[in-house]
This record gives C-alpha cells, sequence and structure tokens, in this order.
C-alpha cells in the first residue's frame, strides 16, 4: 500500500481545484477523461506531508539516484533514524521503517522527522532539495 497522501482538490465556483502544488504534480500525472471517487472530508489537508513527498519525486527525477520517491522515502526515514531493528535466527539484521503516516507520527515527530530529511537530502545530492521546487 502506498504510502503518498492523497491527491486534494476543493471546489470553487463549480471547478475541482487541486489544493496544493503537490496534488496539482499529482494530477497532471493522470491520463484525460480519469474517473474519481471522491469523499467530502472537512479538516485541513496535511500541505507539510504533501511538500515532503512533491520534493522526494523532484529528487527522484532531478538526480535518478532512487527509482521513485516511495523507495527514496523508506530510505530516509531509515536514514533519519526512524526504524526497529530485527535480528533473523538466520543470522540477518534488517532494519524496518517506522510509519510516518498520520495516525503514527505525532506532528511534532514529522516536523523534526521533516528537517532531518532534508538536511540529509542535501547532503546526498549536494543542493537544498528546496531548490528544486523553483
Amino acid at each position: 500500500m502506498s504510502k503518498r497522501p492523497k491527491i486534494s482538490v476543493r471546489l470553487h465556483n463549480g471547478q475541482l481545484l487541486p489544493c496544493s502544488a503537490y496534488d496539482a504534480e499529482q494530477l497532471l500525472e493522470l491520463p484525460n477523461n480519469s474517473v474519481f471517487d471522491m469523499t467530502l472530508i472537512k479538516a485541513r489537508s496535511d500541505n507539510q506531508r504533501k511538500l515532503y513527498w512533491m520534493l522526494l519525486g523532484r529528487v527522484c527525477k532531478a538526480t535518478g539516484k532512487w527509482p521513485n520517491s516511495e523507495v527514496l522515502h523508506r530510505e530516509m526515514v531509515i536514514a533519519c533514524g526512524y526504524y526497529r531493528t530485527v535480528i533473523s535466527q538466520f543470522g540477518g539484521v534488517y532494519r524496518f521503517p517506522d510509519s510516518t503516516k498520520m495516525d503514527k507520527m505525532a506532528q511534532k515527530d514529522f516536523n523534526e522527522y521533516f528537517e532531518k530529511a532534508l538536511e540529509k537530502l542535501a547532503e546526498a545530492i549536494g543542493i537544498d532539495p528546496m531548490e528544486l521546487l523553483k
């Protein structure tokens, strides 16, 4: 199951518009005449989480170092120290990334993770990843 946030749109004067740059980018990647099953939500969308996923996508496209944002996300979570270690009885040591989902990680913790992730991305690609949004 994908960890990417859902695409969010808002109704404005009878038209559905993307709620963030991430949403707009995701919509542009879909074929014309795509059909959606929508659910009305009353809570605010998580713009920071969407920014994070947009950055991961841009880093993957710009560098080619990771095949997609899901792979980069798993590496980032582990690189930032958010994982659990399992020692196999067959001799292997495995790291499993913690979840960054809203119901698993408090906003305060995600803020800390986000800052660490930006630092790790900058180290890995040699520039501030926010530059890729320009």
